[in-house]
């Protein structure tokens, strides 16, 4: 009779279990040039008007397109008339102000804040 040479507390090729890799993270951009574009508005709710950048950074939206810059000591924060309401992003506040920047691909403002 044929002697098995493995030892008892290894497990039989039949019994090892399969571990699978996790899956690797997506890539994080370090620059947002697209964000998500506007949500749905609720029914009785006016969306478009002027909204203020509020977020700390400058991006770039390119289905406008339009540079939305953070307020600085020396300058203010964009300002822009959005028609339809800004992007769902969380960048942009309602405000009172008047817009003080038009699409990229646009004439210049014809009005000074």
């Amino acid at each position: 009779m044929p002697i098995s040479k493995t030892p008892k507390d290894e497990p039989a090729p039949q019994d090892v279990a399969t571990v699978e890799a996790p899956e690797p993270a997506p890539a994080v951009p370090d620059v947002v040039s697209d964000p998500a574009p506007a949500e749905p508005v609720p029914a009785g709710v006016e969306p478009g008007g002027a909204y203020e950048f509020t977020h700390f950074a400058d991006c770039v939206y390119p289905h406008v397109p339009l540079t939305a810059r953070a307020a600085t000591p020396d300058a203010p924060a964009t300002v822009f008339d959005w028609p339809f309401g800004p992007p769902a992003d969380g960048r942009w506040t309602k405000t009172t102000r008047t817009p003080n920047q038009a699409a990229d691909n646009a004439g210049p403002l014809t009005h000074e804040e």
